[in-house]
């Protein structure tokens, strides 16, 4: 079924219409993801309370009845439009504008992408862990070995934003300080695009991310695999590894300003809280606050030897526990909005019971993504494995089929499923 987008009074507003936009920032709304039906009296209520006018998709039959009723209209497609390229100092004092634009079509498919995102990841993969053996060997860093293997990884995100995100979630059992330091490259690049910066400063935020934790060269391998909680001395001396990698950047004429603002600023939290110089809110530059957050997202998604990967769901939930005290409120949504509550290859469990791998997002509803069946209702491998889209599921339908939604994402593995096998 097509939908459109319309916009309303919110005296026009009614239970079970999907509310896609408001008149304001989502930030400044209670509500916890940007798009949602409207399900019961108390959204109404607060969404009256709130707004003038909001957004809603429809069908065209559905878009004809609110019509008829007043002279209701498209929203203007500049709207829509993908943001222009900027730099982070423009972008600094401009990212609230951020908040309503809603990302061009990829121009090539996922599944068309994967594979060559796949090439272009393993070619990265092995390039940093030659860099990683180089430095454990005692050798300097050299930024120029990482360029091409970033610059490949822009050309594909720009193909397509969730090829590569698919990759990076698909964890190997590597090192995890070069396999981190790959997949928050992947994120940083994935959150640039969608903020629209330009492509050089881009490049340098895919290679700052790289070269986040090449201060931790130095640090003992107990120190760093140690599953409890460190003791002051232990959390005194993983401290200093920004001040190492800050060293390692200044020997290496390829390093520019973003980078070293990104390793030098990438655990300050807005609240003050951080280290190593307890910077408080927009003192702490914006690399260093985009640098913050994938380095959050991407550990609380990995296996980690104190703690499991969380699921990609429950990931974004911290991070909105996060807003205001850690990270930037409206960065926090920006970057939700660039990675998907659901992207593609996660595992998510249905109401159902059902268990299927998502294989692609919808941009207007985010919660009701397309899923590849993998197990049926009793936990038990399907003979064949079909493809639903949850957007077609909202109440049941002419032939009977129930609603369908999701109700929680799954930890990577979950059920011994690995997606890559089902789709790569």
């Amino acid at each position: 079924m097509i939908k459109q987008i319309i916009e309303i009074p919110v005296e026009a507003l009614r239970k079970g219409l999907y509310v896609s936009r408001l008149d304001r920032p989502w930030i400044d709304s209670p509500f916890l993801f940007q798009g949602f039906e409207v399900e019961n009296d108390a959204d109404l209520a607060q969404l009256q309370g709130l707004c003038k006018t909001v957004y809603v998709e429809v069908s065209a039959a559905e878009a004809e009845e609110l019509r008829a009723r007043g002279n209701y209209q498209k929203p203007e497609d500049a709207a829509a439009a993908a943001p222009l390229p900027e730099s982070l100092a423009e972008l600094s004092h401009n990212v609230l504008a951020r908040l309503h634009l809603v990302p061009l079509k990829d121009p090539t498919p996922l599944k068309a992408e994967l594979g060559p995102a796949r090439v272009i990841y393993e070619e990265a993969r092995r390039t940093m862990a030659k860099m990683f053996d180089k430095l454990r060997r005692g050798g300097g860093l050299d930024i120029r070995l990482l360029e091409g293997a970033v610059d490949s990884m822009i050309d594909s995100i720009f193909r397509n934003r969730e090829a590569m995100g698919w990759l990076a979630r698909m964890k190997r059992k590597d090192d995890y300080l070069y396999s981190h330091s790959l997949s928050v490259s992947v994120w940083a690049l994935t959150f640039g695009r969608h903020l629209g910066v330009e492509r050089e400063t881009l490049r340098s935020l895919g290679l700052g991310a790289m070269v986040l934790d090449i201060g931790k060269m130095g640090l003992p391998t107990s120190l760093l695999q140690k599953a409890g909680k460190l003791d002051a001395a232990e959390w005194a001396s993983l401290r200093e590894h920004v001040a190492a990698g800050v060293a390692s950047l200044e020997t290496d004429p390829q390093a520019d300003a973003v980078m070293k603002s990104m390793l030098l600023t990438h655990h300050e939290r807005i609240d003050g809280s951080g280290y190593p110089n307890q910077l408080v809110g927009e003192a702490i530059p914006l690399a260093g606050r985009i640098a913050g957050i994938v380095d959050c997202y991407d550990a609380m998604t990995s296996d980690r030897h104190y703690a499991k990967a969380k699921s990609t769901y429950d990931a974004v939930r911290e991070l909105k526990s996060l807003e205001s005290s850690w990270f930037q409120p409206e960065l926090v949504k920006l970057f939700i909005q660039a990675v998907g509550v659901f992207p593609a290859g996660t595992l998510v469990e249905l109401n159902s019971g059902e268990v299927g791998v998502v294989i692609a997002q919808n941009r207007f509803r985010r919660l009701r993504p397309e899923i590849m069946l993998i197990l049926d209702s009793e936990k038990n491998m399907r003979s064949e494995f079909p493809v639903i889209d949850l957007q077609m599921f909202v109440e049941k339908n002419a032939l009977g089929n129930p609603a369908l939604w999701i109700t929680q994402g799954l930890e990577p593995g979950a059920y011994g499923i690995d997606p890559a096998e089902f789709f790569l």
